[in-house]
């Protein structure tokens, strides 16, 4: 044979050589992710079309999986490993890949499906330690229902999810979030979440780029109107409809551990929201006790630590119907801006735990300008608290606005200024309050809330000091005892209004 002949019969044959190894080192591959497939999931509860490895390319595919288990149903497009360290796990038993790769995959979760007992003997799982350098998620649906026969309580549309250095070993798996990550970036075109059976919460948009945490145009929607609403709730309840233009969460950081979700922010900013509240008084009282806010923060159920929150023009406006002939009281706050500092639960036994400090600006019933400076102790189980304020001119219609189909009381005049300052804890509370009023009268309606009931009236007017119905009055321990059924709001009202009784009489 020539010697030319011969080197090509040998090149040849090393081509053979190689593509066999490559043809074996593919199925070896292959044969090595279909034993681990059926190691950890059986056949009915996981299924695809077809599996493809490459020794050359240290790549592998599995085309249109689906798993079906415990009522997690997730079903992908295609899901794609790249830059496989084959070496690696030969050596070592480590597994180790640059890209992996989830296109269309659709998550649905059913809440109420039985779960499955474990079946293994011992409960012990096999070692395992995973590095993945890039995972990425394309155009991914996530859906969460009590069964595929109701409404669904979360959907969430992503565009895009960026994961940087996964990682999964026996420890983490202990986890609530099984993997550590070192980089998330994620994108939402479409967030639903039902809050409960009477509200609805759609958010636009969703971003999260580092430690960044992004929402945009948030609304939260009432299912029903305002008088059918009343049909769907055991008891008085608030009605809400809300929209909030941005919510944005800065030096963010949250973690997933023993079930126990914790979150962390050092800057927080709320934006441009409007708020509306309506409570209908017709219906049956809710009689349960009411947490005040420190004891509500402090038995969250995860850890909160929110350094700074900016809160920058908001609206709100609260409605109260007491009779449906006058219509529902009304009260306003416009341009409200208030920050808020050290809002947490965590760590609170220290006994220098930070106060909470609250400082608001805002324009009371659309004319007075109302300032408010409040503070109060988480980790006080005694919920003490220090609340002041300032509020300047306010005329007869701005007071009225409330006061008429509420009260059914009209007043005439107004009040010039006033300031208080209260202190207390769950049970009561003590202070003190300047009011200045002027020409300050008071009108008793009729039931129907046109003419003036003019019996009362007068009486109403005689227990107002006619002496002194313009006056500047400043009042000393102001007590109150706090209602336990009703809000910190009522509580705060209760003493504004005891304050204002003594001023009067």
């Amino acid at each position: 044979m020539k010697k030319g002949s011969k080197i090509i019969l040998s090149f040849v044959i090393i081509l053979i050589v190689l593509a066999v190894a490559v043809l074996a080192g593919n199925m070896f591959i292959e044969n090595k992710m279909e034993t681990a497939l059926e190691e950890n999931l059986s056949g009915d509860e996981f299924e695809y079309e077809e599996l493809n490895a490459s020794i050359l390319g240290r790549s592998a595919s599995i085309s249109s999986p689906v798993y079906d288990k415990d009522g997690a149903q997730i079903s992908v497009g295609e899901i794609k490993l790249d830059g496989i360290d084959i070496f690696k796990y030969l050596s070592s038993n480590k597994i180790e890949i640059s890209t992996l790769k989830f296109t269309n995959p659709e998550i649905t979760i059913y809440t109420e499906t039985e779960k499955e007992q474990d079946s293994s003997k011992d409960g012990k799982s096999k070692e395992i330690e995973l590095l993945i350098k890039s995972v990425e998620i394309v155009d991914g649906n996530f859906k969460m229902a009590k069964n595929d026969s109701v409404k669904e309580q979360l959907f969430a549309r992503f565009p895009s999810l960026k994961l940087k250095d996964v990682s999964i070993d026996q420890e983490s798996l202990k986890n609530g979030l099984p993997f550590y990550y070192e980089q998330l970036q994620l994108t939402s075109d479409s967030l639903f979440f039902n809050l409960n059976d009477q509200h609805d919460m759609y958010v636009e948009k969703m971003e999260m780029d580092g430690n960044a945490l992004s929402f945009s145009k948030i609304n939260i929607e009432p299912l029903y109107g305002k008088q059918e609403f009343q049909q769907h709730i055991p008891y008085e309840k608030d009605r809400f409809d809300l929209s909030l233009g941005e919510f944005t969460l800065k030096s963010f950081n949250w973690s997933f551990e023993n079930d126990s979700l914790s979150l962390e922010s050092n800057n927080t900013r709320i934006s441009d929201g409007d708020i509306k509240i309506y409570r209908d008084k017709q219906v049956k009282d809710d009689t349960r006790q009411k947490p005040m806010y420190s004891k509500m923060i402090r038995e969250l159920p995860f850890k909160l630590k929110l350094d700074t929150i900016r809160v920058e023009n908001l609206a709100i406006q609260y409605e109260e119907l007491v009779k449906p002939k006058r219509g529902p009281g009304k009260v306003t706050f416009k341009k409200l801006n208030a920050s808020i500092y050290n809002l947490s639960n965590v760590e609170m036994e220290p006994e220098d735990f930070p106060r909470t400090d609250i400082d608001v600006h805002t324009q009371f019933m659309g004319e007075a300008k109302l300032s408010v400076n409040w503070n109060f102790d988480i980790s006080n189980k005694a919920d003490v608290f220090s609340i002041s304020g300032q509020m300047d001119r306010i005329s007869s219609e701005g007071i009225n606005q409330f006061m008429e189909p509420a009260l059914n009381v009209k007043a005439e005049g107004g009040i010039r200024d006033m300031q208080f300052n209260f202190t207390g804890n769950n049970i009561k509370s003590e202070g003190d309050m300047k009011l200045v009023y002027r020409d300050f009268k008071v009108e008793v309606l009729k039931e129907d809330g046109e003419e003036e009931n003019k019996l009362l009236s007068a009486i109403a007017n005689l227990i107002v000091n006619n002496d002194a119905t313009s006056e500047e009055k400043e009042e000393k321990n102001i007590e109150t005892e706090r209602t336990q059924t009703k809000s910190f709001w009522n509580y705060l009202w209760k003493n504004i209004r005891n304050g204002a009784l003594k001023s009067f009489l």
